[in-house]
Formats: C-alpha cells, sequence, structure tokens
C-alpha cells in the first residue's frame, strides 16, 4: 500500500516535471521557428554589417536564443555574437531532418563553453540555444532521467541522467510522456527506483506513518483547500471594505544630482492569516468578485490623500498613479480624479497617470484616454516600455509625457551581447525629446552605465529605495530637505 501511494505521488510529480519541460521547450522552439524564419526572409543575404545587426536584433528579441548566423555546406561565415568571422566547418556527433529543419547534435567546434548547446539550421541560417535552461526544473528532481525527442524521426534534441544508484529489489520502473500539441517532440520521463526506493529510510519511514492517517486526511485537506480559497477573497473583501489595505512609495531619483523629485504609488495588503499578500493576486481576486473598481477608487484615494501636504509644499514633486483597462473605459473615472486632486488643492500636472504597455486595451482608446486627461491638467506615463505588446506606434499616436523604459532593457546593459541594442532602443526613446524614467535600477554598474548614455531624466530602483511605506517616505523627504 505504501509503495502504491509513493508510487502514484511520484508519477505525479513525474508528470508535472514533463509538463514544465516541454513549457520550456515550446518556448524555445517558438523563438527558434521564428528567428529562422525570418533570416531566410533576408534576400540577398551577405555578411555584411548590416545583415549582421539583423540578426543580433532577432537574437535580442528572443530571450532563449544564444546566437543565430549564416552558413553555407555546414561551414559558418559569420554570426550575431562574432559578426563576420572566419569559415568555420561545423563538427558533430550526429544529426537529424524534420519539416526542413537540420538539427546537431553535439557540435563542439563553433563555441568553446562549458553549456552544452543545441544547434538548429534551416536554408542557410543556423540558431542556438542554451539547454542549461532545464537547470530550475532539475533542481526540483534531480532523481529521473528525461529526454526530448523527435516523434517522427530518430533524434534526441536534449536529455538528462542523474548518478546511477544502486538497484533495489523493489523498485519499480515509472515511465511517463508528455507530446507537444504544437511542434513533433516528446517529453519522456524515466525512473527506474519508483515507489518507496526513491526514498531515504527517514523519508519511507515518513512515508508509512503519512499513509496510516492519510484515509482521514485527505478528506480534510481537500475542504481545507476549498476553505482557504474561499478565506482569502473573503478576507480580502473584508479588507477592502474596511480600506485596510495600504499604499507604498518607490521614490524616483533624478539622473545627476540624486534628487527625489517623483514617487510612483503601489498598493499593498498584509493579512494576518496570509502575511503579505502579492499585488498580483489580490488584484486577480478583485477582479474576479468584480471589485476591481472599488479598489481602483481607493488605491487613488489614499495615494493623493497621503501625498497632498508633499505635493503642495513642493510643486516640482509628481506622484504616479497605476491604471488598468478598467480606468480607461470608465469615463467617470478621471472625473473622479480630478474631483480628488482639487478637493486637496493639488495641481493636476503633479499626478502622472501610468499605463503599462500589456493593458489589454485597443490603441484609439488610450489615445482618447490621454487626450480627456491632459485636457484635465494630468500627466501621461508610458509604463514598462519594452515588455508588453505595444510597439513605436505608441509613441507616435499616443501623446506620453514620460517614458519609463522597463527593467530588461536596463539588465541588458550587463551582458555585452544585448547591450548595443539595448543602448540603441534607450537612446531612440531619449531622442524623442520624452521625460524619460529607467526603471529596474538594482546595480552601481547599471546606474553608471545609464549615466554614460543619458545625462537626463530619472532612475527607479532597489539600487537607490525599494517602496517605502509613507512614514519612512516623509522621513526620507524631510532628511533630504534638511541636509
Amino acid at each position: 500500500m505504501a509503495s502504491f501511494f509513493s508510487y502514484e505521488i511520484q508519477k505525479i510529480e513525474q508528470e508535472e516535471f514533463a509538463t514544465d519541460v516541454l513549457g520550456n521547450a515550446e518556448l524555445v522552439t517558438s523563438q527558434l521557428v521564428t528567428v529562422l524564419t525570418t533570416a531566410n526572409s533576408i534576400e540577398g543575404f551577405t555578411c555584411n554589417k548590416d545583415n549582421i545587426n539583423k540578426l543580433r536584433e532577432l537574437v535580442m528579441t528572443n530571450s532563449e536564443i544564444f546566437d543565430a548566423g549564416f552558413m553555407k555546406d555546414d561551414t559558418v561565415y559569420c554570426t550575431a555574437n562574432w559578426g563576420e568571422i572566419k569559415p568555420t566547418k561545423l563538427r558533430y556527433q550526429g544529426s537529424g531532418e524534420q519539416n526542413g529543419y537540420q538539427f546537431y547534435s553535439n557540435e563542439e567546434n563553433l563555441y568553446r563553453i562549458s553549456e552544452h548547446y543545441n544547434l538548429t539550421a534551416k536554408g542557410n541560417f543556423f540558431a542556438v540555444n542554451i539547454t542549461t535552461s532545464y537547470s530550475r526544473v532539475l533542481k526540483k528532481l534531480p532523481q529521473f532521467q528525461f529526454q526530448i525527442y523527435s516523434k517522427t524521426v530518430d533524434h534526441i534534441f536534449d536529455e538528462y541522467a542523474p548518478a546511477k544508484k544502486s538497484n533495489s529489489y523493489f523498485a519499480l520502473t515509472l515511465s511517463t510522456d508528455a507530446c507537444s500539441k504544437v511542434y513533433g517532440f516528446c517529453v519522456r520521463t524515466i525512473n527506474d527506483r519508483a515507489g518507496l526506493p526513491y526514498y531515504s529510510i527517514r523519508s519511507n519511514t515518513i512515508v508509512f506513518i503519512v499513509i496510516l492517517t492519510i484515509s482521514y486526511l485527505i478528506t480534510h485537506l481537500l475542504q481545507l483547500i476549498i476553505s482557504n480559497r474561499q478565506t482569502i477573497e473573503a478576507r480580502f473583501r473584508t479588507a477592502l471594505s474596511e480600506e485596510s489595505l495600504f499604499m507604498e512609495y518607490q521614490p524616483i531619483v533624478r539622473i545627476g544630482n540624486g534628487r527625489v523629485e517623483a514617487v510612483e504609488s503601489l498598493v499593498r495588503w498584509t493579512d494576518d492569516v496570509y502575511g503579505r499578500v502579492s499585488p498580483e493576486l489580490f488584484i486577480s481576486i478583485a477582479e474576479k468578485l468584480s471589485l476591481y473598481p472599488e479598489l481602483a477608487h481607493f488605491t487613488a484615494k489614499r495615494a493623493i490623500s497621503d501625498m497632498a501636504s508633499v505635493l503642495r509644499n513642493d510643486p516640482q514633486f509628481s506622484c504616479g498613479i497605476n491604471i488598468c483597462s478598467y480606468e480607461i473605459r470608465e469615463h467617470a473615472f478621471l472625473e473622479y480624479l480630478i474631483a480628488l486632486v482639487r478637493s486637496h488643492d493639488i495641481n493636476p500636472s503633479q499626478i502622472k497617470i501610468e499605463i503599462t504597455e500589456s493593458i489589454d486595451v485597443e490603441l484609439i482608446e488610450i489615445a482618447e484616454f490621454s487626450a480627456r486627461a491632459h485636457a484635465l491638467g494630468f500627466m501621461v506615463v508610458l509604463d514598462d516600455f519594452g515588455t508588453g505588446v505595444s510597439n513605436l506606434v505608441w509613441l507616435t499616436e499616443v501623446n506620453f509625457d514620460s517614458i519609463k523604459i522597463d527593467r530588461v532593457f536596463v539588465n541588458a546593459l550587463n551582458f555585452d551581447i544585448k547591450k548595443g541594442m539595448a543602448s540603441a532602443i534607450m537612446d531612440l526613446v531619449a531622442s524623442l525629446g520624452k521625460e524619460v524614467v529607467f526603471e529596474g535600477v538594482e546595480t552601481k554598474r547599471e546606474y553608471d552605465m545609464i549615466t554614460k548614455h543619458s545625462t537626463q531624466g530619472y532612475v527607479q530602483g532597489w539600487y537607490f529605495y525599494r517602496s517605502l511605506p509613507l512614514t519612512e517616505l516623509l522621513t526620507l523627504l524631510n532628511n533630504k530637505k534638511s541636509s
């Protein structure tokens, strides 16, 4: 009985593991297809500077791709990472072909790196991905092997096997397969020590104790899970109605003098039972319970109330308020916001309405909202630029006063391969004459890189300040004023 239960638990673990690996593999494959399809659409390709920059842009915009390049007859002539190189012959131990794509396994002549990598080619182009992206999954379940294999040809794309342990007479073999519905490959997990031998002696003792009480506990645990889900929703409803949620404020610092000239308001919830609840979770709960409008009004009201004295005393100071699709589509929201601002005798231009790139709203609606907000005197900010579905059309069709560059570009400055593309995008945004804020600055190196590209603008991130409760923010501002 104990072996049966442990076998079933391990089966669930392996199936979940295979699903994780399959999802990762599908992401990598989709980016390989994108890169190779786009590269093969470049007419009359030669290894000149412009074409190599096109390859670099493809690598930059596809996070799972390590490199891409041009080759003929298994000989590489240029890559995104290295530019034009001395013709280099691929040296590999095996290859396969499927749907017009050529796969090379154990290639060891092109890159002298410690990580294992896969090379996929189509036409005269190839793309490379590093297989160590599975390491985060392996740390969870390191005691069984897996492989990613083709459904149609005899080819293994990737595989992993843990250190071999001694055989056990009582061990069972457990194998699972998960196949992609989009691409022609599957993930197979194989555990030749399934059952109780999978665990240590100490763990087996615990398993036996658990099995003795599992019949009683399973019903109770299921009821507890359902109850907990209902409870957190009920507790959030109570917290919102009692206005026990609170705001934190992350300072925004001017480049050069380090002066705090603005803050971004962020709603927070700390519950007596669940502790610090992530905003993503309780905002999704609010949407599920149709409480988001109430939450939106609360955050605007609390932020403006908290910051009113600061804004009145310093006309150059500003406060950012994040909005979602509700605020854009609900015309009465701006009327509510302007009434709040006027009741506290605040200049509307000190309130910056932040619209994130990932918002699910048509561009024309955003443009109309921006026009109405400007008519009332508010400032409009494009937040998290570079992470969502927008493109340069947003910058021309919507009159943004400020652009906040997401930390994905700031972080890219740490990598030589992606630094050139990130710098170019930052320079382009800065050239628009808009106020620019660099988000997610966490290290001095990142800050120094930013100041090399821009002597104007602002930075926001943990290198200077985390988000602060109101009392700590006021203390900070008072200390800065007196120093």
